[in-house]
């Protein structure tokens, strides 16, 4: 069945594969679409994550979205501040709703709300669930934290659970190059910033807790160019009060004991700071770090001779880190 009007609503945020499916089967029910885009008034309400995009960026992305699908001229955005259909909208002949399963209810408190003020129902129409490699729903929350990329792809393959990896001798040129900005001290970085931050390495997790900057997650091995250094956390400039966590990690790898380690640490409420203490080396450990890590993130590591070296976590940077990764050698 095709409808005159559709009207629909959401944030947006992230504009990914399920936003993309959910619009082209609204497309395939209607003529014309209303599309209840929510404020930064609403996001904020809600106690939405501070990451997501403004009302102008999501605008635009759904914009280019009808513009590709040469449908520009059957949509309208609307900015929306409740659950509730706007009043002006309510003059118009509008046929239907279109909800994805998670957000019907809010479809059927509308209809309860017209029909106590003697408006007419609106038919409902529910457009399929679209899902990720992990059997899980794609979401733009999943997104931000890392979890996914924007067509639904898992940044973390479940065999590295279970499997070491090894860095193959043709890949270890790519390791001598910086992965991100590299800096020559952190003085001043990242004073009063709400982001993760993450410290790779004894020396720069030392000068971090010297200068007070306050990373939340550190991997240390207590080592320097592979040398023993160091003996205790209080070394290193902790108090003592970090949650510490351990796994074994031989140079030139990343284990299986690594990588569970690390998601184990990422699922937690971060309530206080972390320490990873590594038995072997922490070499290899930013590139785990960095597909595992919410988007927007910063690590933090020691480039050999050369400074400290800043990494912002973000798609480009994961789809970097997956590549590489994908190359290692996984062991039987």
């Amino acid at each position: 069945m095709k409808f005159n009007l559709v009207v629909c609503g959401g944030t947006f945020d992230t504009f990914h594969k399920g936003h993309a499916n959910f619009l082209r089967f609204i497309l395939a029910s209607s003529n014309k679409i209303i599309l209840g885009l929510t404020t930064e008034k609403y996001v904020r309400s809600k106690k939405l994550s501070n990451s997501i995009e403004s009302y102008s960026e999501r605008k635009n992305s759904i914009e280019e979205f009808f513009k590709k699908e040469n449908a520009s001229g059957r949509l309208e955005i609307e900015p929306i501040d409740n659950l509730f259909i706007p009043k002006k909208w309510e003059r118009l002949n509008i046929d239907a709703i279109a909800v994805s399963e998670n957000t019907r209810k809010g479809a059927e408190i509308i209809n309860q709300d017209r029909e106590k003020r003697g408006l007419s129902q609106l038919k409902i129409i529910v457009a399929p669930v679209i899902f990720t490699e992990s059997n899980k729903e794609l979401s733009s929350f999943r997104i931000r934290n890392g979890e996914i990329n924007r067509e639904g792809k898992v940044y973390i393959n479940p065999l590295w659970f279970e499997k070491d990896l090894m860095l193959p001798e043709g890949l270890r040129k790519e390791f001598q190059k910086p992965f991100g900005e590299l800096l020559k001290n952190a003085e001043g970085l990242l004073r009063n910033i709400n982001s993760l931050v993450i410290t790779v390495g004894d020396v720069t997790t030392k000068t971090f807790n010297e200068k007070s900057l306050g990373q939340n997650i550190s991997v240390i091995d207590f080592k320097v160019n592979r040398e023993k250094k160091f003996a205790d956390i209080k070394e290193l400039g902790f108090v003592g009060s970090e949650n510490i966590f351990y796994a074994d990690n031989p140079a030139g790898y990343i284990s299986s004991s690594l990588s569970k380690k690390l998601s184990e640490i990422f699922q937690l409420e971060k309530k206080h700071r972390i320490i990873l203490q590594i038995n072997g080396e922490e070499d290899l450990a930013v590139l785990p770090l960095v597909l595992l890590a919410p988007l927007g993130s910063f690590i933090f590591y020691g480039q050999p001779n050369q400074g400290m070296v800043k990494v912002v976590v973000s798609e480009e940077t994961k789809d970097k880190a997956y590549e590489l990764v994908n190359r290692f050698e996984m062991l039987k």
